[in-house]
């Protein structure tokens, strides 16, 4: 089992929410409700694991959540306290039977006596992960740019998102990241780095280094495709960075998209649950992911991945 921690970005939420980016919150970023007496906000997070913490943070004007588990009701959280409280533990789910469970977070049109508000928060989980029962993948490849070979990760290899989910999966994952690479770059070396290990499945993380990406990765994709036949490839695009412009960026997140729409490919979007959380990115503030920044992305990729051994229950 690993213990791996799960930042507020990489839970999937509807209803209305705001995304707050403070300094007393992990990673300088948190997800809070309205302050409304209504029900109208619920966050969930799947996992094969064996226990899930909540931690967040309560307020004067904080109200309460129930907390579900695989769709039933296991207890509420209150986040009222007399004075602001930062990333406190708000609900422990322990001794959970090893295998796959959801997290439901739903805000409730209820309160402390003592609150002023209805107003939830979501800073970041705890989760105790297991190996996913199935074995539909056995070995796993990591291909991308710099971003992939982790340029400003201070602990290498350890938290490179490819390491993270060898961690979360419990499958050996290998980390091929050539910095400065272009989509062409990387569709070159397919043959000899990432055929040559004859992979389950290809994450493959692109776009920085192009402009207009879409062209290269469809001829990347169908050469992927041609020599793993019987791979599965999950694309993902561009995490959130002060190094291009918002207009840039878009172009390149989008292209991606566009490409593994044609080629029938899924795409992870890092750059829409990291948008603006300029922590992301410390220290050197620009375009490569710290470590923390390299858990985000191993999170979301994870979400992901686990759609293929849970179909179709997320």
């Amino acid at each position: 089992m690993a213990r791996m921690k799960i930042q507020d970005m990489a839970l999937s939420y509807s209803g209305t929410w705001t995304h707050v980016f403070t300094t007393n919150a992990s990673m300088d970023s948190r997800h809070e409700s309205d302050g409304t007496a209504t029900a109208n906000a619920s966050a969930t997070w799947n996992a094969y694991c064996t226990s899930i913490e909540i931690y967040a943070m309560k307020a004067p004007t904080f109200g309460k959540a129930d907390i579900y588990i695989d769709g039933f009701l296991h207890g509420e959280a209150d986040y009222y306290a007399p004075t602001a409280q930062y990333g406190t533990l708000i609900y422990p789910v322990i001794e959970l039977p090893a295998g796959f469970h959801t997290l439901e977070i739903r805000k409730k049109d209820t309160r402390n006596p003592s609150s002023t508000g209805n107003c939830i928060s979501i800073d970041y989980l705890y989760s105790e992960m297991v190996q996913p029962q199935q074995s539909q993948y056995k070995s796993i490849v990591c291909i991308g740019d710099s971003i992939t070979f982790g340029a400003n990760v201070i602990t290498r290899p350890d938290n490179l998102y490819g390491r993270k989910l060898q961690q979360m999966l419990c499958r050996p994952v290998s980390i091929h990241g050539l910095s400065g690479a272009d989509v062409s770059t990387i569709t070159n070396v397919i043959e000899s780095v990432v055929a040559s290990r004859n992979p389950d499945l290809v994450l493959w993380l692109t776009g920085m280094n192009n402009l207009n990406p879409q062209a290269s990765l469809e001829i990347g994709l169908d050469k992927m495709k041609a020599y793993l036949p019987n791979a599965d490839i999950i694309m993902a695009t561009i995490q959130y960075n002060t190094y291009y412009t918002a207009a840039q960026n878009i172009v390149k997140v989008n292209e991606v998209k566009a490409a593994c729409a044609v080629k029938r490919v899924p795409c992870v979007d890092m750059y829409s649950p990291t948008l603006g959380i300029t922590s992301f990115n410390k220290e050197e503030n620009t375009v490569h992911p710290s470590d923390a920044g390299q858990g985000v992305l191993a999170a979301l990729f994870y979400q992901e991945i686990i759609k293929k051994f849970i179909v179709p229950s997320i």
